[in-house]
């Protein structure tokens, strides 16, 4: 199988560690797998990710997207590793005199317009494609800006009901979805959802687990 990661920078990758790495060029033969895994790194952001993982995406039998994430459940702290199941673009909408609303609520998006249910994007091959996947499956929102302040998480919170926030995932669904290839999202938790501290983030740890997450899945595929 030709497997693709994915990840918006290449630290976020630990299988790239002491490569030469340029922003949406192909890395071929990473690790020691018995599939053939290559690498891209596109540049952090929805628009970024969408392109550049378009261009390739032919030439693929499944995309492995990874990254860290922040995590706005206590059920999923730092250094953890979730699979996303569902996903939005939690920032495109309009606002209506300080209320956000989304492109379904305006209809300029059809309620069920492939591949969007709502404004949600769904893994139509978890379950039976993944079905030895054993960490747990959350619902993940991507923002082009991410929560950094009390109302703003606040307003995410309310509005998505999110377990985890990225700032890529929804274009991988999206992309694939469309392409009709098989993906999976894995993001480990750098950091909690709340006023912006640095200080607090753990990017060494998640990304150490989620290399792990990623080679023990690769190496159980079929």
């Amino acid at each position: 199988m030709k497997i693709l990661i994915i990840s918006a920078t290449a630290k976020e990758n630990d299988l790239l560690s002491g490569l030469k790495i340029n922003k949406g060029v192909l890395v071929g033969g990473i690790g020691s797998f018995k599939h053939e895994v290559d690498a891209l790194v596109t540049g952090v952001g929805a628009v970024p990710t969408t392109f550049f993982l378009t261009r390739f995406i032919e030439q693929y039998q499944l995309v492995i997207n990874i990254g860290v994430a922040g995590s706005f459940s206590p059920n999923y702290s730092v250094g953890s590793v979730v699979c996303v199941k569902e996903d939005s673009f939690g920032d495109s909408g309009i606002d209506d005199r300080g209320v956000f609303k989304s492109l379904s609520e305006i209809n300029l998006l059809a309620k069920e317009e492939f591949p969007f249910h709502g404004d949600t994007l769904l893994n139509p091959w978890l379950g039976n494609d993944f079905n030895y996947l054993v960490i747990p499956l959350v619902k993940g929102v991507t923002l082009s800006t991410v929560s950094g302040s009390a109302e703003s998480i606040r307003k995410i919170k309310e509005r998505w009901n999110a377990d985890i926030e990225t700032m890529e995932s929804a274009s991988v669904f999206y992309v694939c979805n469309l392409m009709g290839v098989k993906f999976i999202c894995l993001r480990a938790i750098s950091n909690m959802v709340e006023p912006r501290d640095r200080s607090k983030w753990e990017l060494d740890r998640a990304t150490s687990n989620l290399t792990a997450e990623v080679v023990n899945f690769i190496n159980s595929i079929q």
